[in-house]
């Protein structure tokens, strides 16, 4: 009898463990970079909900800064940014299932 054996699940399982924790891949609860936030369409929406939350008025993206995306019910954006008057913000914003963003942990950033 093999002391070391792996049970056959293990086996069967490894290369799908594999693929999960490839670059870029999500992982449900772990974060992860994004790799080209600007390009990506949610956290662009994720972003603009964020701008619209910071106080005062009339505020202008001027890039994003870095993101991390976590896989949640939806997913949670930890997003960097800079506003055109040279602020710089950070959040948390939830993409929910039904599309809506809600932001939390707004704050500025040094």
């Amino acid at each position: 009898m093999l002391k070391y054996a792996l049970p056959l699940t293990a086996l069967i399982a490894s290369p799908a463990l594999a693929q999960a924790a490839a670059p870029g891949a999500h992982i449900a609860g772990g974060w992860s970079p994004v790799a080209a936030p600007a390009k990506d369409a949610d956290v662009r929406a994720a972003a603009a909900t964020m701008v619209a939350q910071i106080p005062g008025r009339h505020h202008r993206l001027a890039r994003i800064e870095s993101a991390e995306a976590q896989v949640v019910a939806g997913f949670n954006y930890r997003i960097t940014l800079r506003l055109t008057n040279h602020s710089r913000w950070g959040a948390t914003v939830w993409h929910k299932l039904d599309r809506s963003y809600q932001v939390s942990d707004l704050h500025r950033v040094k």
